[in-house]
């Protein structure tokens, strides 16, 4: 299995439709098959049932999005989604095909796509159940290319729309302080104030886990806020001009990474581990 194939998976896994939006019970079976890791089997059961439907039926537009969900390749799941929203873009499987998408751009760093796929999603579906997902996709889209009032842009819609979904909420917020900070001047070069909760790194040692290296002082204290309302220990390090959000520390590097994951779905980005001596 490829690296992109990889980064997909770890990208739709919690994020994209769940099981419970689908109504056929062998349907069903097909996706928690593929998530068991019997691929073949839930790709010969979304098949037949695909091949037995009408295109005019109900079922079709579920069959064929349970067909891309379960694909062997990334390039066959693209090509059902790609139908999906094209075809049967009045079906209720229209928008999350619009979502799957922008993912699997945003997964190949095809920003441009991504955009696309996300505008398409907001503007055609203004009351879709995934529209604050697809914000925050968006959002990370926009950002990386450096459009950040539209990532701010987005990521507010997505606040606005993700009702009482906290993970997402906070990841969405997270969000909005990242494309904020880009927005501000620049105060990389200041020397914090006295009594600033800028740490340095001397300051405090052991196992951490980086969350984020922001130029915006202001965005780095919100972040570490936030990670203290999920009462996760945070510091906030000065270094060569940026601010650094690491969580901890830990008394191990085992400690540190079972944290990992809990920070990663609460943030987003990519965090790692490192050792501060």
């Amino acid at each position: 299995m490829n690296r992109l194939v990889l980064v997909t998976a770890s990208l739709v896994l919690g994020l994209t439709n769940p099981l419970g939006a689908q109504t056929d019970a062998k349907l069903i079976e097909a996706r928690q098959l593929a998530r068991e890791g019997l691929g073949d089997s839930a790709r010969a059961i979304a098949g037949r049932i695909l091949s037995a439907t009408s295109p005019s039926a109900n079922l079709y537009p579920e069959a064929l999005y349970t067909v891309a969900m379960v694909a062997a390749t990334v390039e066959e799941k693209r090509l059902h989604l790609q139908r999906l929203a094209v075809e049967f873009s009045q079906s209720g499987w229209a928008d999350d095909a619009r979502l799957e998408l922008a993912q699997l751009a945003y997964a190949e760093q095809n920003l441009d796509e991504a955009i696309r796929q996300v505008e398409r999603l907001l503007s055609d579906y203004p009351m879709s159940p995934v529209r604050a997902r697809g914000a925050l996709w968006g959002s990370r889209a926009a950002f990386d290319q450096g459009q950040f009032p539209l990532a701010c842009q987005w990521a507010m819609l997505g606040i606005r729309a993700a009702g009482d979904d906290v993970e997402l909420r906070n990841r969405l917020d997270f969000q909005r302080q990242r494309c904020e900070g880009m927005l501000r001047p620049d105060t990389s070069s200041a020397v914090p104030p006295a009594g600033d909760p800028v740490t340095t790194a001397p300051v405090t040692r052991g196992w951490f886990v980086q969350v984020v290296a922001l130029r915006d002082q202001d965005a780095a204290t919100d972040l570490a806020a936030l990670l203290a309302r999920a009462k996760i220990d945070a510091v906030v390090v000065s270094d060569a001009g940026f601010y650094k959000v690491r969580a901890g520390p830990y008394a191990t590097r085992a400690d540190a990474e079972r944290a990992l994951p809990g920070i990663r779905r609460l943030t987003g980005g990519d965090p790692f581990v490192l050792q501060v001596n």
